[in-house]
Order: C-alpha cells, then sequence, then structure tokens
C-alpha cells in the first residue's frame, strides 16, 4: 500500500520559512530585556487579555511614544 505524499516543502528548515514570512509581513524583531518581575506581570497581562506580545508592545509604541504632542 502506497503512503500518499504531502505537499512539497517551501523552504529547507524553520528559519528560512520564518525569515520568508518576516519579509512577506514586513516585519523586523527586537529583543529587550526587563526585570524578571516585569516580566512575570507582563506575562500574567497577556494572559488575562489573551493577546500577543508583539500586539501589546507594537500598540504601546504606537500610543505613547510615537504619539503626536
Amino acid at each position: 500500500m502506497a503512503r500518499s505524499v504531502g505537499r512539497q516543502k517551501i523552504y529547507a528548515n524553520t528559519a528560512e520559512r520564518v525569515a520568508a514570512y518576516r519579509a512577506r509581513k514586513n516585519l523586523k524583531s527586537f529583543t529587550v530585556e526587563i526585570p524578571a518581575e516585569l516580566y512575570g506581570q507582563f506575562e500574567e497581562y497577556l494572559k488575562f487579555k489573551n493577546t500577543s506580545k508583539s500586539a501589546v508592545v507594537a500598540r504601546l509604541i504606537k500610543t505613547q511614544l510615537l504619539r503626536k504632542r
């Protein structure tokens, strides 16, 4: 009995796939260092609001740092 073959792989590995996704969506990533206590509170907030880190940080940058004064 022959097995059906899945879709042909477009990317060699996960890193290539993620890089292509970021390029398509014009996304950039960056790393921040925050105190462990603040990180814990942030994680709790994310669970409570059921949202992603990216969405929260993007909203904060737009509304708090880049707002017109």
